[in-house]
């Protein structure tokens, strides 16, 4: 065992005498400039998804569910929206309540997700479903269809801006800088705040707004942020 040490130790030792007399050097032990750098960017979203909630007990005369859902899907058809892609079912209960003096019943309720690519089509979809009191209407989420592709090109700009701070103060003291010998990403940021903007509007809360501010809706961007750390060799 301890012949085993003894020779694991001179094969280091010998590693160590032969990149030295080489000129070759670990990162730690030569020159080199450190600098962070940091991208934001803005993207406006083209999928926006809708919640739509069908209830009986919404509409006076107990309007059932299923003529609703026959109404939604007339709606939606004459919005030149495809029903196959963009409409799906998330939920549906159906389920017994007991009231005072009353037998029991049986109350429906159907929630869909509707799939949307703008603002105006949000108005829209609004505008026409309020009009057979459908009205039970929220924003679930807002997103990009190319969102990696707009998270790695932040990525990237934060490291090109890394590398310009690096050459811009390696330049300051009469050097250059070499290749990078260390990137490591710091933090990325992924913040959607279109969401808020309409429910202030009044959406969340089944609400009827006005036909000029559904006309002019318009959603925040999505802000995507990146920072990087990097070490350049300093010649």
């Amino acid at each position: 065992m301890k012949t085993k040490i003894l020779l694991l130790t001179l094969l280091l030792c010998f590693s160590y005498n032969f990149y030295s007399q080489n000129g070759q050097k670990n990162f730690i032990d030569q020159p080199y400039i450190e600098v962070n750098g940091q991208f934001e960017t803005e993207v406006i979203p083209d999928e926006i998804y809708l919640t739509i909630i069908l209830n009986e007990n919404d509409k006076k005369g107990k309007v059932t569910v299923e003529m609703q859902e026959i109404q939604l899907i007339n709606a939606l058809k004459k919005l030149n929206i495809d029903i196959n892609k963009s409409l799906t079912i998330q939920d549906f209960d159906g389920s017994f309540k007991k009231y005072f003096l009353a037998s029991n019943k049986v109350t429906k309720t159907k929630k869909y997700q509707l799939l949307v690519s703008s603002g105006k089509q949000v108005g829209e979809v609004y505008q026409s479903l309020t009009k057979i009191n459908i009205s039970n209407i929220y924003i679930e989420r807002v997103s990009h269809s190319e969102i990696e592709k707009y998270k790695r090109e932040t990525k990237i700009k934060a490291l090109q801006v890394a590398k310009e701070k690096a050459l811009e103060y390696a330049t300051a003291i009469d050097q250059s800088i070499g290749k990078a010998i260390f990137i490591q990403e710091n933090y990325n940021n992924f913040s959607i705040n279109g969401v808020n903007a309409v429910q202030t509007l009044g959406f969340a809360s089944g609400n009827k707004l006005e036909e000029v501010k559904i006309n002019n809706l318009n959603f925040q961007t999505i802000k995507l942020s990146a920072s990087v750390q990097t070490k350049f060799i300093l010649n």
